[in-house]
């Protein structure tokens, strides 16, 4: 089959696939105020949906129709400028109830759809965002190639991995507001027609509590710098720290590469490019939200995808890739 007959039955496929039910955009719903009552007990963790047999015929039948790929990621490519309607890895399919409790219009989800901003951000933003750090990593350099920034996290793909569950009216026991709001939200809903993994946010909208009790706050704004360039000049302030002896107990024993999620210490990364360090801190005011830069060798980061969770961040070809080039 020639190339350009495959990319037309690509499109003709999409055309089936991509189209998402009408959304009436909604009011955003506004989280309980910081200084609510709220149990001490933390959203505990649920027996995981993999072991759910239920949850993976849902997958086996949606990875079938096509609805998902094998990483559980909707079809379409940033290549082709638009994705499916948004699901999880097990096929749930958001509904409007779910758009209206987390916030988010029809208009914020055709924008993830089409790469032109991720979730929690406009089209402005996300562009104005992406060409300050490209102006931060690479103002004057004559290879922007070396600097591959890639999205991660539920703002990129609108759900968690598979290792955030859905929470459970048993995981939010002890937390009565945070269970009313969820109650309000799936109403009769039975636990095998809901999602798998947490959809952007839905945490926070519950109100719920994290591990050490407090808020869960908003979705982080994960960005994957690999660039073995940058490497190198952290190994380097990496190296000269350490024979100052400025490097804390905690740097040391992790280590210049985490030993569990290979990203390059931030401490080390903080030091050698404090320019970067002061774009995240402007753009976590911008959007009111934690903006996380990562850096990893160019190669990305490894395939774990056979280790542990089996939840691994290694490059995809349905990565969102961060460009200042493209259009949006």
């Amino acid at each position: 089959m020639s190339r350009q007959r495959l990319r037309l039955g690509v499109l003709a496929a999409a055309a089936l696939v991509l189209s998402g039910p009408s959304v009436a955009p909604t009011a955003a719903v506004t989280p309980w105020p910081a200084g609510t009552s709220v149990s001490a007990q933390t959203v505990r963790t649920s027996p995981s949906a993999d072991e759910d047999p239920g949850f993976a015929k849902r997958r086996q039948e949606a990875q079938a129709k096509g609805l998902i790929d094998a990483d559980g990621r909707v079809p379409g490519s940033q290549r082709l400028g638009i994705r499916a309607w948004p699901r999880d890895d097990t096929g749930y399919r958001i509904q409007a109830r779910d758009l209206a409790f987390l916030g988010l219009t029809r208009q914020q989800v055709d924008w993830w759809r089409h790469y032109q901003a991720p979730l929690g951000t406009t089209p402005k933003q996300f562009k104005d965002m992406s060409s300050s750090l490209f102006r931060v990593l690479c103002s004057a350099c004559e290879r922007p190639q070396d600097y591959d920034v890639r999205l991660q996290g539920s703002w990129a793909f609108f759900f968690s991995g598979r290792h955030k569950n859905f929470p459970t009216e048993r995981d939010l026991a002890g937390q009565p507001l945070a269970l009313e709001r969820f109650r309000q939200w799936m109403g009769s809903t039975p636990p095998s027609e809901r999602p798998a993994r947490r959809p952007f946010e839905s945490l926070y909208k519950l109100g719920a509590l994290d591990e050490n009790g407090k808020p869960v706050g908003p979705s982080d704004g994960d960005f994957h710098i690999s660039s073995d360039v940058m490497v190198a000049k952290a190994r380097q302030k990496w190296d000269e720290l350490k024979n100052a002896g400025k490097l804390s107990d905690e740097d040391i024993r992790k280590g210049f590469i985490h030993q569990k999620y290979s990203f390059i210490n931030r401490t080390a990364v903080r030091e050698a490019f404090p320019e970067l360090e002061k774009w995240a801190t402007v753009w976590e005011e911008r959007l009111g939200r934690p903006v996380a830069p990562s850096l990893f060798p160019s190669s990305g980061p490894p395939n774990k995808s056979q280790v542990g969770t089996g939840v691994s961040i290694h490059f995809r070809n349905s990565d969102w890739l961060v460009t200042v080039s493209s259009k949006r």
